[in-house]
């Protein structure tokens, strides 16, 4: 009974001690493993394929690497302990479903992300618009996209919305129009009109010759008579072009003592 007693202790001994040892061996897999995937990351961001791809690839490439790296170290270190793998991958099936829903907005939004990377409708450093919020792209991760506003405000928008939003791209063509419209009384002379706007746009260095400037007149429901100044610059130019012709129209129409009655702005990107 004592021999019985004594093999059953050094039985429960062995296990403690074996499971014990492959919980530390877990550790240090998960430790190692984590270490390991960090510096495969910095190398895969260092690599000169990678290098040679647009900044927004190179983000989303990197962020699947550093998942899949994560969830193979966790499959090990759980194997080590002694889980099968195919309880493990029984276990992911049947949760499968509860996950999905659970889950449904982030798998969502990796499906978004992937469809920006394969119709990339915009790239890092455009300027876009998605009717919501506007700003500079700064990075395109696998679930999000981070813009800045033209205040510097931080916002991450969601690739699964915005994969289905209509986006535009304002830096998508070299070039864009600008159209300012003012509208005075009927009583000004419509030939020197268009003569001061189109002196304006051709005073200006950044305002392109070709397309020419043009200078339009058009009638209001109220009979006014509506100048269209119609401009086109690069569109890195934008800021610059908006405020100087605004301020030279202003300031030629008031020295030629033509007050406006409003003033609009219509800004195109298409030529």
């Amino acid at each position: 009974m004592i021999l019985r007693n004594l093999d059953l202790g050094n039985l429960v001994g062995t296990g403690i001690t074996e499971l014990a040892m492959k919980v530390v061996a877990a550790l240090i897999i998960l430790v190692v493993g984590l270490w390991l995937v960090k510096q495969i990351v910095k190398l895969v961001k260092k690599s000169k394929a990678i290098q040679k791809l647009a900044p927004e690839v190179q983000t989303f490439f990197s962020s699947a690497v550093k998942v899949l790296g994560y969830v193979l170290v966790v499959m090990m270190a759980v194997t080590t302990v002694g889980v099968p793998t195919a309880s493990i991958l029984a276990v992911l099936g049947s949760c499968g479903l509860a996950v999905g829903l659970a889950l449904q907005g982030s798998l969502s939004n990796l499906a978004g992300g992937i469809m920006l990377m394969i119709f990339r409708p915009f790239h890092v450093g455009d300027f876009i618009s998605d009717g919501a919020h506007e700003g500079t792209v700064k990075k395109i991760t696998m679930f999000y996209t981070t813009i800045a506003t033209a205040d510097n405000l931080q916002i991450t928008l969601p690739n699964g919305a915005l994969s289905n939003a209509a986006i535009k791209n304002l830096n998508a063509n070299d070039i864009r129009r600008l159209d300012i419209d003012v509208t005075l009384s009927p009583a000004a002379d419509k030939a020197k009109v268009c003569e001061l706007l189109l002196g304006c746009a051709k005073a200006n260095e950044l305002v392109l010759s070709d397309p020419a400037p043009e200078a339009l007149v058009t009638v209001t429901e109220g009979g006014l008579p509506t100048f269209k100044l119609r401009t086109w610059f690069k569109s890195g130019d934008y800021w610059t072009v908006y405020f100087g012709l605004n301020e030279a129209v202003q300031k030629t129409l008031t020295e030629n003592e033509l007050p406006l009655a409003h003033q609009q702005v219509d800004l195109h990107t298409d030529k």
